[in-house]
């Protein structure tokens, strides 16, 4: 994909040389500072999540030249969605990227709602500084020290590509942001198994265990959720079921005992047909950010199918359902059902 890149070298060059002489003593003496709030999220490899569309900030088409695109795009854990983010010691950070080595940059110093943000040699300016507030429940705010604007999903969109921008800050999801390492598991689980276990019992054990492991990777990358989850091989159980307190149980037929029936349970254990706030927004037709994105796929007519306990689209209900495609955007409607309060 061809991109412009552009630069104005004399807001450059002014931004220098501010950063250069930013803390030099003017004539006179000077009052002790006071020692700044540390920023959060720091470490050699995060990933920065956004909280509305759980995508993460991505070196587009993995640019290494200055003035490369910043866009979100589905997590991944490439080199080009990790960014080193490195304390200054003045209340803000620095935002590298490991792949371009580039900085997360207010591109040519803008400070008007939508100023855009790319990646650019890293000079120490403020067009570089960013402000990295914790705002509860292990999210961020990201503000830029130029603009004093918030890095911002723009029009809180939820596809691959969206664009980033810089916005007046407002506290919303669009705006929020977790730095993480992304291989620090969110969602663990763990099976409960007899001492010795019969051939049945380690013959399920073994494919429960394959099942629950690819299907709370696939949820780690591509959604916010955190869970811990029990998990019991159930001989008596018909198919397999989950409740909203963490426990998912397999019955006997192995049919069920994959990726696909775990994803299924899996929703169920964060609310999808046991929470109060389903139920409510599936008879008021209430799900506003899911029934966006569903429309990105299925068109503009797409509502959101609401059976008891269920949804119908991308529910996962039956194995025919269980595509590669299916399987991602499970993931990607629940944790938008999520945020829209399920």
């Amino acid at each position: 994909m061809s991109r412009t890149t552009k630069s104005h070298p004399s807001k450059r060059l002014i931004g220098a040389l501010i950063a250069a002489v930013v803390g030099i003593t003017t004539f006179g003496i000077s009052s002790p500072a006071s020692a700044a709030t540390a920023p959060v999220g720091l470490g050699s490899a995060q990933e920065i999540r956004n909280q509305h569309s759980s995508m993460c900030l991505d070196d587009f088409d993995f640019g290494t030249q200055p003035g490369a695109e910043v866009r979100q795009w589905s997590c991944t854990e490439g080199s080009n969605q990790r960014w080193q983010v490195t304390d200054l010691g003045t209340g803000y950070a620095e935002i590298k990227n490991t792949f371009s080595n580039l900085c997360l940059d207010n591109f040519d110093f803008g400070t008007t709602p939508g100023s855009e943000v790319r990646q650019w040699s890293c000079n120490g300016s403020t067009a570089q500084q960013w402000r990295i507030t914790s705002v509860g429940g292990g999210y961020a705010e990201i503000a830029n020290r130029h603009s004093d604007l918030c890095l911002d999903n723009k029009d809180f969109r939820q596809l691959d590509g969206s664009p980033i921008q810089q916005w007046t800050c407002t506290g919303s999801k669009a705006q929020r942001w977790a730095l993480t390492d992304p291989t620090v598991q969110k969602i663990t689980w763990t099976l409960n198994r007899v001492a010795s276990p019969t051939a049945d019992e380690a013959d399920a054990y073994a494919r429960i265990t394959d099942a629950m492991n690819r299907a709370v990777a696939r949820y780690n990358r591509l959604s916010n959720i955190s869970r811990s989850l029990t998990v019991s091989y159930s001989p008596g159980t018909p198919t397999a079921d989950a409740n909203i307190y963490g426990q998912i149980r397999f019955g006997k037929e192995r049919v069920y005992m994959v990726e696909g029936t775990a994803m299924h349970e899996i929703s169920h254990t964060v609310g999808l047909g046991t929470s109060t706030t389903f139920n409510t927004n599936c008879e008021n037709s209430s799900w506003d950010s899911a029934l966006a994105l569903l429309r990105t796929w299925d068109g503009p007519d797409a509502t959101i199918q609401c059976t008891p306990g269920h949804i119908l689209n991308y529910g996962l209900n039956y194995n025919s359902e269980f595509s590669q495609l299916n399987l991602e955007r499970h993931v990607k409607l629940v944790q938008s059902m999520l945020s829209d309060g399920m």
